[in-house]
């Protein structure tokens, strides 16, 4: 699902930081089976033409020289026996290497390994897999070993660490087949995602996320305004291009993404994004893409008469020119009450003794019938959720809510809904903090 929550990238903030901290401890080669980093043998050193099985530290050093160099791939793959390629193809193979290399390449060039003790590789498993049960953990896949790639001269020592994994089975080991074939899988998912949004393929942007949306209010025209939403999106605020996105997790149960610039809804700043993707029990993807529900700035207007603008200020005979005379008006300490029929107009303002105000600014407009009153055309109390989110299509996704700024503040456009799913209120009022 494309959702609109920041808050919910605590796992993958996590999993950067418990991974940059785990110490590469580069060996001197020995002996197969020795724990810990294993300096790398040149593969023509080390061919098993024999093809007896390997040792566990044998084949992470194959899978690793793999990895190193495009040149050394169809070497490695013939080195190992068919009976620990677990039904990987070269083809597979070769394409695994060369997303791992280019995740490596921030780094420098490796030149050892580290198989990750049950503690670290406990840890790694426990910051991919999702704490919602709905989604595929892990150990679906079996027992696995995690090895990490290690720099001597590291060039970016923060950036995420470059793994892979190890099927472990009968004593033995092997290639972990069913889990490469679908880390493929899902990568290729979310990099078609990507395709569709750099190609402003909207119809193939609304296949990819359709699946998302199962309730009665996506109609196929409201996920059409979706993709057509998150394709301007991308070409108006997403300053990197796709080569440039960071490859943070790479995994069958969970892929992230981090989009290192964006632009701010306002436009004012620079920030990073991150787009995750999870593998679901039944084997459906979703996607957690944070796309901000922007509103255009609302005015406020009777059919045929004047607008009027938020945190502008206003007289009470100003107010009264354009709307008429309301049904009543009332003060507090320092904010003025105007209610119509259906409207109530919140203004700010300095009241003096005997509840007398001069001006106000005007902070809030709640709207709560439908009759000559309103924010926009396309705006209307009894509109159902499909119409709202075919002007709004990612208001589902952030609460029913979206906010502007015109100099004057940030008001903020909220919605109720009575039992059947229609808008029952539309208010807008100043942000709060």
């Amino acid at each position: 699902m494309i959702r609109c929550d920041d808050s919910k990238k605590t796992a993958q903030r996590a999993l950067s930081k418990v991974l940059c901290v785990i110490l590469c401890v580069v060996m001197i080669a020995c002996t197969a089976g020795l724990s810990g980093c294993k300096l790398i043998n040149n593969i023509t050193n080390g061919l098993n033409t024999s093809q007896k099985p390997l040792s566990e530290a044998e084949l992470a050093r194959l899978i690793t020289n793999a990895i190193i160099s495009d040149s050394n791939v169809a070497d490695c793959y013939a080195n190992i026996p068919s009976s620990q390629l677990d039904g990987l193809s070269y083809s597979m193979f070769s394409e695994y290497c060369s997303i791992l290399r280019k995740c490596s390449q921030k780094h420098g060039t490796a030149d050892s390994f580290k198989i990750l003790n049950e503690t670290e590789k406990n840890e790694y498993f426990a910051l991919i897999d999702s704490d919602d049960e709905e989604y595929r953990p892990v150990e679906y896949y079996g027992d696995l070993d995690v090895v990490e790639l290690c720099y001597s001269r590291d060039k970016s020592p923060d950036a995420s660490p470059v793994m892979f994994l190890i099927s472990k089975h009968d004593g033995g080991c092997s290639m972990a087949g069913s889990y490469i074939v679908d880390s493929m899988l899902a990568y290729s998912y979310i990099n078609h995602y990507f395709e569709m949004i750099d190609d402003r393929n909207v119809d193939g942007l609304e296949a990819i996320i359709k699946s998302a949306y199962n309730s009665d209010i996506y109609l196929n025209s409201v996920i059409h305004a979706k993709a057509d939403y998150i394709v301007d999106y991308y070409s108006l605020k997403v300053k990197t291009s796709t080569p440039e996105y960071e490859l943070k997790v790479f995994s069958p149960t969970h892929i992230s993404y981090v989009i290192p610039e964006v632009f701010s809804t306002d436009g004012n700043s620079i920030l990073s994004k991150t787009v995750e993707l999870r593998l679901k029990n039944d084997g459906k993807y979703t996607l957690d893409d944070d796309i901000p529900a922007t509103v255009r700035e609302l005015r406020f207007y009777k059919e045929g008469g004047g607008r009027l603008r938020m945190g502008s200020t206003y007289t009470y005979s100003e107010i009264r020119a354009i709307f008429g005379t309301p049904k009543f008006s009332t003060t507090t300490s320092d904010l003025v009450l105007i209610v119509y029929d259906g409207v109530t107009l919140r203004l700010e303002a300095d009241i003096q003794e005997g509840g007398q105000w001069s001006s106000g600014r005007l902070s809030s407009i709640l709207l709560r019938k439908d009759n000559e009153f309103s924010f926009s055309d396309d705006l209307f109390i009894g509109m159902n959720v499909s119409e709202l989110l075919l002007v709004y299509p990612m208001f589902d996704e952030c609460g029913y809510s979206g906010s502007f700024k015109n100099g004057d503040g940030e008001f903020v456009l909220t919605f109720e809904f009575d039992d059947y799913g229609n808008v029952a209120s539309i208010e807008l009022g100043e942000a709060v903090g």
